[in-house]
């Protein structure tokens, strides 16, 4: 439990180090957690044999990865997303028909999928950041593990009903009601203080109440599909890179999923503000 503690300090530390001054500091950041991200999805659904070299499917995922960063800093608008989605998907179908049989199309299939999984989905954080307030926003879909944390706790001392037994045996019903419950406080807090010493519009406080809402029961989610994965694939952790935690999946797996729905439920409501 220390050593998960102080890694969980040291996150915070780095999260700051990069959040606040964004720019190229948070894309190059982002970045890594993408390439890490993407390397333990692959291993952890066979893509990437441990032991051996980059294949072709793994390189052209890579190459992805940079192309869309690199269309990320330059554009700046989540809409050429689209470009790096078929970019992507031409690449790695390419190397899957040149290469063939080498590789499975559930492979390839695959492959794309643990690109658009981690690479594309945490990058929403970098649009965040651009956005307006969104030196403030950009920290919301680290909420997930503040909903996290109140689930646990909730499940501690009020579960009785198992939510999803056979995937997540220890989560129960009231535990995730109480990340819920927990993530919303969080983001009314949140929204008041934005109100006090920002944007000085009440309407702020419901909308960061109805973005944790939304963001915690995907958190959820994405904390689900990720155990599903490992599961799927008789592994425990994805990796070893945080003490206490696991891999980059292990720690920021419901982050990940959540990011996009936090970017698209701000550029929806942020702009009701005055």
């Amino acid at each position: 439990m220390r050593t998960r503690v102080i890694s969980g300090v040291v996150i915070a530390i780095v999260l700051a180090a990069v959040l606040i001054p964004g720019g190229y500091v948070l894309a190059s950041a982002l970045l890594v957690v993408s390439c890490i991200g993407f390397f333990e999805l692959t291993r952890a659904t066979g893509i990437h044999t441990e032991g051996q070299k980059m294949n072709g499917l793994e390189i052209g995922g890579y190459i992805s990865i940079l192309v869309h960063y690199i269309q990320m800093i330059l554009i700046k608008d989540y809409r050429y997303y689209v470009f790096s989605i078929m970019f992507a998907f031409f690449l790695i179908m390419v190397c899957y028909v040149l290469r063939f049989p080498r590789y499975t199309s559930t492979q390839a299939i695959t492959c794309f999928f643990c690109f658009i999984y981690v690479p594309v989905n945490i990058s929403f954080v970098y649009l965040l950041r651009i956005s307006h307030l969104g030196i403030y926003f950009a920290w919301i879909p680290f909420i997930a593990w503040v909903c996290d944390t109140c689930a646990y706790f909730a499940g501690r001392a009020f579960g009785k009903h198992k939510l999803v037994p056979v995937l997540s045996p220890k989560k129960t019903v009231e535990g995730a009601i109480g990340g819920v419950l927990g993530s919303v406080l969080v983001g009314a807090i949140f929204g008041y203080l934005l109100y006090r010493n920002e944007t000085h519009d009440a309407m702020v406080i419901p909308i960061l109440m109805i973005i944790t809402f939304a963001g915690s029961l995907i958190s959820q989610l994405g904390d689900l599909l990720a155990s599903g994965i490992k599961r799927d694939h008789q592994i425990k952790d994805y990796g070893n890179i945080i003490p206490g935690h696991g891999g980059i999946m292990d720690r920021f797996d419901s982050v990940i999923f959540v990011t996009p729905c936090i970017y698209f439920l701000a550029a929806v409501l942020v702009p009701l503000l005055n």
